[in-house]
């Protein structure tokens, strides 16, 4: 099977600027997902990073290899969605490499800079044992509750969710899952015509949660570089 890697990384992150060409252990942010690609062995010379901004373009310049696009202004903003970046990468590279197409689509947003290789290569191996169209990383739940949550209006708190969904977090089933942008493997053909990562056959890849840190906060940037100095302790 041919895979066809994309790491997306646009330039205008505002609540962590220029987060992902921050450091993070040593070297920039994106860099961990770059290595990770490239370590896990599933993609040849079929990496490529997609940003509109040239300081995280540049970062790709020093793996042999891994392929730069450019992303235009108008999928780059706020409202642009990950499914344009997508689309706009297997535009530019016609889904195609010297061989034929791409089958598979694996994309690694770099604000996952902890799932590492390994990751990527289990999540393909159920991918294709299963089937599916489309996988998705998750982790467990552990402690904190969706319909927990509690909203504040005029310095008091209230369920943002109401009251009817509450229950002994003891007696909730085993099987709930956060989903987390680390990793998505897509099936080319169903990914054109359906235009999302999800669907019916969404099955899970589970990362555990040192490994889980989606960074939108500079608060999830701390928790990861912890998460990180842990590792290298090992």
């Amino acid at each position: 099977m041919k895979n066809i890697c994309i790491i997306p990384a646009r330039g205008g992150s505002k609540r962590v600027p220029n987060k992902n060409i921050i450091d993070l252990g040593g070297k920039p942010l994106i860099a961990h997902t770059i290595e990770a690609a490239i370590h896990s062995g599933l993609f040849g010379n079929n990496i490529y990073v997609s940003s509109d901004s040239e300081k995280i373009l540049k970062v790709a310049d020093k793996y042999p290899g891994v392929q730069k696009i450019k992303r235009p202004k108008n999928i780059s903003g706020d409202k642009a969605s990950l499914v344009d970046a997508v689309l706009h990468l297997l535009k530019n590279t016609g889904s195609k490499n010297d061989d034929g197409k791409f089958d598979n689509l694996c994309m690694l947003p770099a604000n996952c800079p902890l799932r590492n290789a390994l990751d990527i290569k289990n999540a393909y191996l159920t991918f294709e044992k299963t089937g599916t169209n489309t996988l998705m990383s998750v982790v467990a739940y552990h402690w904190f509750y969706p319909f927990w949550a509690l909203q504040e209006k005029d310095a008091h708190l209230d369920f943002y969710f109401g009251k009817k969904y509450l229950k002994d977090s003891k007696l909730l089933p085993k099987n709930i899952y956060c989903p987390i942008g680390a990793i998505y493997w897509v099936k080319i053909a169903n990914f054109l015509r359906e235009k999302k990562f999800y669907g019916k056959d969404l099955v899970k890849y589970e990362i555990p949660f040192e490994r889980s840190v989606d960074i939108d906060t500079f608060e999830d940037l701390e928790m990861a570089r912890k998460f990180y100095r842990l590792s290298k302790m090992k």
